[in-house]
């Protein structure tokens, strides 16, 4: 680190505990010393450094710097930062509504929402965004997307279209309006007893809609639920509270949680009655990027023996974050206690301080680590294994983990309730692993053939563009597959594997056709067809004994 970035840590260091002392009534102890010398560095820094100082960017970097410090999860936000992470958790924003993708630096329409201003203007799926306002799109990012299709509501952006089934170009003004987000990205039934609710996130409205879709499966004589919590990142703690008390009796615990100082940051949430499906058998799917409430919801209903737990390992992030706002409209999210389980297991798993402590602290949580090498014991049950999968049956087994000392290599052995994240009842593990199948997924060749396809008017997949059953039903592999594919792999320098495209061309073109599914249907269209075709975890989530 710097001499001078440090001076400016120290700084900061005094500016933020000023700060805190203010807004948390602090701690009392005058640090008058320590402060004389940083505001001393400050003065140093100020009137002697080589170049112009600009002390809001340095002020920005070294309250980054000491939250980098202390652990994965306490972030500094600038203000943009703020105001989109408010809006999603919030459920709603201003802007144009559509799901777009950035492909090759092109930005691309994925498909207008329903009853948003992009439909009411006449965009489409697949729709080419070349120019915001008059200024090029090619090569825009992410964040520049949002910062300029989102705005105050009733404000025009002007776009520059270009439609690829008709070859023309067109300008078109579309004006801005509240966008509803939610957080349930499908709700339906897979059979005439087993239901089905993906939820991405817990934001403000998640426990509102989540009650409305499990209503709607009830009514259509749901007895079975399979909760899809894969990929959930978290979100309010609340949230995930209230959705759990849907299935659980009066007084049962969710979660509680523990701080170094105790009064309110430490919490013990409990059920309460009467409530939306206590009675009917629950499945919670989850993998290595289910965390934090989804972590809470999982292990909530798992330790009170409410629903059987199927998938990975999950994240490990059990760390509670205060969101403290600073006067220019940045913020910061500090740590301020941690998540426990019902039975006491701690959610969070082990991490190091320090950005390489952060780096590798990601880095271990999603590498995938196989049931039979964590258990101290042998016998995990080996409950299923085909062509897809291998299932092992791990709530039966002795509470005591394997874990490799990285200093020494050695195993040693730390018990379950230590070991961070939730483990599944039933571990399942991806058999297939041909390298060119999970190239293709990874490079994102099949995008480009399917925007190919969905470009060409005389490719078959035109004729289902209007109905998801049609298209599921009646779509099969394009015409010259083989050389399609072949052909994009060579534009996108990927190298053919001709014995392994044999090997996997169901699965390759399975997983194609979800693509297509998604770009026609947007993202309901593409998870209710991989849902129901597809995926390997939903048959053994449908087969699993009832708790």
């Amino acid at each position: 680190m710097s001499r001078i970035l440090s001076i400016v840590m120290m700084l900061v260091v005094l500016l933020f505990g000023v700060f805190l002392g203010s807004r948390l009534h602090g701690s009392g102890g005058d640090k008058f010393d320590e402060q004389k010398k940083i505001m001393e560095a400050y003065s140093l820094m100020k009137a002697l450094y080589v170049d112009e100082v600009n002390t809001d960017s340095l002020m920005g970097a070294g309250i980054q710097g000491m939250a980098e410090y202390l652990d994965p999860h306490t972030v500094y936000l600038q203000p943009e930062a703020v105001s989109y992470s408010q809006a999603e958790f919030d459920g709603n924003f201003d802007g144009i509504g559509i799901e777009f993708d950035i492909a090759k630096d092109t930005l691309m329409v994925v498909t207008p929402l329903a009853g948003g201003p992009s439909a009411a203007a006449g965009l489409a799926s697949g729709d080419r965004i070349l120019a915001i306002d008059a200024a090029s799109a090619l090569g825009i990012t992410q964040q520049e997307v949002m910062r300029k299709l989102r705005g105050k509501r009733g404000t025009q952006v002007r776009l520059q279209i270009f439609r690829p089934m008709t070859r023309k170009q067109f300008t078109v003004s579309v004006t801005r309006d509240k966008i509803s987000t939610s957080s349930i990205d499908a709700a339906f039934m897979l059979d005439k007893q087993s239901g089905y609710i993906r939820l991405s996130r817990f934001i403000a409205t998640t426990a509102d809609e989540f009650r409305k879709a499990l209503d709607g499966l009830k009514k259509q004589g749901m007895r079975r639920l399979i909760i899809d919590l894969r990929g959930n990142p978290g979100g309010f703690l609340e949230q995930a509270v209230a959705v759990a008390d849907e299935f659980l009796t009066t007084d049962q615990l969710i979660v509680y949680t523990k701080s170094r100082k105790g009064g309110e940051e430490n919490s013990r949430y409990v059920a309460k009655s009467g409530d939306g499906f206590e009675q009917g058998e629950v499945i919670v799917l989850q993998d290595k990027g289910s965390a934090s409430a989804s972590e809470i919801l999982a292990g909530a209903l798992q330790d009170n023996k409410r629903a059987h737990v199927v998938g990975d390992l999950s994240f490990g992030k059990g760390l509670v974050q205060r969101q403290i706002p600073f006067d220019d409209g940045s913020a910061i999210r500090l740590t301020v206690s941690r998540y426990y389980t019902p039975s006491g297991r701690q959610i969070q798993h082990v991490y190091h301080k320090g950005a390489a402590g952060r780096e590798q602290y990601y880095k271990e949580a999603m590498t995938t680590i196989l049931p039979q090498k964590l258990f101290a014991h042998s016998d995990a049950q080996l409950y299923l294994k085909n062509r897809d999968v291998a299932v092992y049956k791990t709530s039966s087994l002795p509470l005591t983990l394997k874990s490799l000392k990285k200093d020494t290599g050695n195993a040693e052995l730390i018990a379950l309730k230590d070991a961070g994240g939730i483990i599944p009842d039933y571990w399942v593990t991806n058999e297939r692993t041909s390298p060119f199948y999970q190239e293709l997924l990874q490079s994102g060749v099949l995008d480009v053939l399917a925007r190919k396809l969905l470009d060409n008017p005389r490719s078959q997949v035109q004729r289902y563009r209007q109905s998801l059953e049609q298209f599921v039903a009646g779509y099969s592999e394009e015409s010259g597959f083989e050389a399609l594919l072949l052909k994009t792999c060579n534009e996108s320098n990927i190298r053919f594997d001709h014995a392994g495209f044999v090997r996997e061309r169901k699965y390759i073109t399975d997983a194609l056709k979800a693509r297509l599914a998604h770009h026609l249907f947007g993202a309901k269209g593409q998870i209710e067809f991989v849902i129901k075709n597809t995926d390997p975890l939903i048959k053994i989530a449908t087969t699993v004994p009832a708790k």
